[in-house]
């Protein structure tokens, strides 16, 4: 009767513990479940670079390189910033509300996106620029009409400027990582084929996309 007992007892000991260990389990995998599950009917997680046109939304395959964690999982619970202002080329069905995450949910998210990395983009390379550095690529920003296509920071009453032709540069220095902005500014078509970016010719040297990224980084 006592083996029986402890038998029992060692029965509900083993079920209350694994209990949290299931839940453990189970928000471990919330991350990758979300993006797999619902990231995915619009954002690509693998694969090779492709044009805008033949996808819905940016592809997320490089994340981790890419975006800030805090601003992410912010803008995950409450995406009202608009970072496409005429939809993600221009196809309207691409301009709907993104979908807005519980804060659980978005923590987890950001965190599985943060392995998603591309080892075409070296991090440590972009450091805060110098006054001069930043000066340098205001001038080159202004003199290559970058605000043609992109919302830019302004004195003025909207807070902005600039086209929305292409992705909003607004809070770009919290939101996304300098070095991929650096990787990115160096050829666009090597995450973008066909994306239509602005490219010099001849391209800019190097030193120069450095000094532009260093002025883009102070957005926001």
């Amino acid at each position: 009767m006592l083996k029986f007992k402890l038998l029992i007892l060692g029965i509900v000991v083993w079920t209350l513990s694994i209990g949290p260990l299931k839940n453990l389990v189970r928000a471990d995998n919330l991350g990758e479940r979300t993006v797999k599950s619902v990231c995915t009917t619009c954002h690509r997680i693998e694969g090779n670079p492709i044009s805008r046109k033949n996808k819905k939304a940016p592809d997320l395959i490089w994340a981790g390189n890419k975006y800030q964690p805090q601003w992410l999982e912010e803008w995950l619970q409450n995406p009202k910033q608009r970072l496409y202002p005429v939809g993600y080329d221009f196809h309207p069905k691409r301009k709907l509300p993104h979908l807005a995450l519980p804060a659980d949910t978005a923590t987890a998210v950001v965190k599985y996106l943060a392995l998603m990395k591309d080892p075409r983009i070296q991090e440590g390379i972009m450091k805060p620029g110098t006054s001069e550095q930043i000066q340098k690529g205001k001038k080159l920003y202004q003199e290559h009409a970058c605000t043609n296509c992109h919302w830019t920071p302004a004195n003025t009453r909207r807070g902005y400027t600039g086209g929305k032709s292409s992705t909003s540069f607004l809070e770009m220095g919290t939101r996304l990582k300098a070095d991929w902005v650096y990787r990115f500014n160096l050829n666009p078509n090597d995450f973008v084929p066909e994306s239509g970016a602005y490219i010099p010719k001849p391209p800019l040297p190097d030193s120069d996309i450095h000094a532009i990224t260093v002025y883009m980084m102070t957005f926001g």
